[in-house]
């Protein structure tokens, strides 16, 4: 990994995803521990379980909205009595431009959590400080997450998994 956001102070764990079910299950687990600042950025191909991640993350949360994937509309909001959720998808970006300041205004907000698709084009906007998860599918169909994180952020995964 030659990004440097992943250093020796960041820790990482690789989790296999049998099922849809089990990718659901992860993300509220986490989703139940969120406490608004956090962003978390999703890398993976289409169809690598991202949406069905933020499905689970804002279950989790108790954010009880229809999930989609922001892939036209860029960006959707979700919101319960004490958090937001902001979900980015820049699948289809082309010139960032303007975003950058939507992207940095929102990052900025303690009471909301950034969750971020293909989000390498504005990777000089995230801050080093987030969580990177991999979403991979695997030979047998089932899926393999690769979580990257800050010691800072360690309490959205103990017991986790």
């Amino acid at each position: 990994m030659g990004d440097n956001t992943i250093n020796h102070h960041s820790r990482n764990k690789k989790v296999a995803l049998e099922d849809v079910a089990a990718t659901l299950s992860l993300a509220n687990k986490i989703g139940s521990r969120l406490k608004g600042g956090e962003t978390i950025e999703l890398i993976g191909d289409l169809g690598a379980g991202k949406t069905t991640f933020v499905i689970g993350l804002t279950n989790g949360a108790g954010i009880n909205e229809p999930v989609s994937s922001p892939s036209f509309t860029i960006r959707n909001d979700y919101t319960s009595q004490n958090l937001s959720i902001a979900h980015f998808d820049f699948f289809r970006l082309s010139d960032p431009g303007e975003l950058k300041e939507v992207l940095a205004e929102t990052l900025s907000d303690s009471h909301s959590v950034v969750v971020i698709e293909w989000g390498s084009e504005l990777s000089q906007v995230l801050p080093p400080r987030r969580v990177k998860l991999f979403l991979k599918p695997t030979p047998s169909g089932s899926r393999e997450v690769e979580i990257f994180y800050p010691d800072d952020y360690a309490y959205l995964f103990e017991e986790v998994y």
